[in-house]
């Protein structure tokens, strides 16, 4: 009887399984376990019930799988914080993933079968166990690409993908489950089950394939918009120094008109403190000295040592724009990173631009605490909203091969060094 029902209910099983491999890291809603055991109590029931009813024609199958996979649906959007789209793409997947690990495992127990490793008895149980392998590779290979993925694809794509998925592990599977016996029809069913095995791969890929499309192109667009936002800023910010500037050189003049009002020292300390405000050094490009001055009443006011030789000219051939992205966020990345360690111990920020070899070097130095965690050879967020945040670097990285130039990370004894590398335009470089 315990053989029965589990051999009616093992896809219902089988599906949650492949579901969790994909889904275990999404939000989940409150009370999702006693969510879970209910919506799976009654998907056994009803599947074992439809099974007893004897309706053992194409459709009435077909239609038996649409209903699994409607409550397998509805079980999603109980038990997690997700959206109808997004719940459609998963059981998508864990339906071509369940499938494939269901083929897989059926056409190998009854090779072994076949060629007499195991007794015709015992195909079940080797069919079972075959299945452990195939959901760690299939996890591996298909789920774990996905996890951290934001699932934002257009309803047209998913809409596709829920109809091949439905053709190919319900309708077709089924037609041919009804006609041909495996282990009578040896040659035809493994034929069947290799391009069945196959098609199950390519949705697989297909999916991931989407998602990393949708996401380069989510991307994309959060560069774009962080680029004009910076783009405006290097106004506002240009503006800014400039009034500084003025003040400051105002003040210089009425310190120094003070004469015999004020004593030396007095002067002197006045003096210092304007130059603190004082950002008329000149590095051969207005962009980068808007930005420096910016950085440096910031190192001021936290108590940052800021070591900087900078030969601005070099970059002449870049937009401001993105001149103000790539140094700015630079920079604004090693402040963070500075900015988290210990109030009393070393804390700096070095920036140098110089010439190699035809290559404007760009490599920005500091200090950091704790681990840093490394992500496509690029430093990882730190922040816990991995999907919004992290773009500083990515957009240092389009910017450098929007010129034809790399970006290197190295990390020694919790320093922390970036190194842009861009290739000076010949003319620039015959100029100079």
């Amino acid at each position: 009887m315990l053989v029965l029902f589990f051999d009616s209910t093992g896809m219902v099983v089988e599906l949650g399984i492949a579901a969790l491999m994909f889904m275990w890291w999404l939000p989940r809603r409150k009370a999702w376990v006693l969510k879970s055991a209910l919506c799976f109590s009654d998907m056994l029931v009803v599947t074992y019930a439809w099974s007893q009813w004897g309706l053992q024609s194409l459709w009435a199958i077909t239609a038996q799988n649409i209903l699994v996979y409607a409550l397998v649906v509805a079980w999603m959007l109980w038990c997690w914080n997700i959206n109808l789209r997004q719940a459609l793409f998963y059981v998508v997947m864990s339906g071509a993933l369940q499938h494939l690990v269901y083929r897989g495992a059926r056409i190998s127990s009854v090779w072994l079968s076949v060629s007499g490793w195991v007794a015709v008895h015992d195909v079940d149980v080797m069919y079972a166990v075959l299945q452990i392998p195939l959901y760690i590779v299939g996890y591996v290979i298909f789920a774990r690409p996905l996890v951290k993925q934001a699932v934002m694809l257009k309803g047209h794509s998913i809409f596709a993908m829920l109809v091949g998925m439905m053709l190919c592990v319900s309708v077709f599977t089924n037609m041919f489950n009804l006609s041909v016996t495996p282990m009578h029809d040896y040659q035809a069913y493994t034929v069947f089950s290799l391009f069945d095995f196959v098609t199950c791969v390519f949705m697989l890929a297909l999916g991931i394939e989407l998602v990393g499309k949708q996401q380069a192109m989510a991307d994309s667009a959060i560069l774009q918009q962080l680029l004009r936002q910076q783009k405006q800023q290097l106004e506002s910010s240009k503006e800014t120094i400039d009034v500084i500037n003025v003040k400051t050189h105002d003040l210089k003049k009425q310190i120094s008109s003070l004469g015999a009002a004020i004593s030396d020292e007095q002067r002197a300390e006045l003096t210092d403190l304007v130059e603190i405000y004082d950002s008329s050094v000149r590095t051969g490009n207005e962009t980068i000295d808007v930005l420096l001055a910016q950085k440096a009443l910031l190192c001021e006011q936290r108590g940052i040592q800021f070591d900087r030789m900078v030969d601005g000219s070099l970059l002449g051939f870049m937009s401001p724009a993105d001149i103000y992205s790539l140094l700015g966020n630079a920079l604004d990345n090693a402040l963070e990173a500075i900015g988290r360690m210990p109030q009393n111990s070393l804390r700096y920020l070095t920036v140098r631009i110089q010439e190699s070899k035809g290559m404007a070097i760009i490599r920005v130095v500091n200090p950091y605490a704790g681990e840093l965690k490394m992500l496509d050879g690029l430093p990882a967020t730190t922040k816990e909203d991995v999907i919004n945040h992290g773009f500083g670097m990515r957009s240092i990285k389009l910017i450098a091969d929007q010129y034809g130039g790399y970006i290197s990370v190295a990390t020694e004894h919790n320093v922390f060094k970036l190194t842009v590398i861009i290739p000076v335009p010949q003319q620039q470089s015959q100029a100079r």
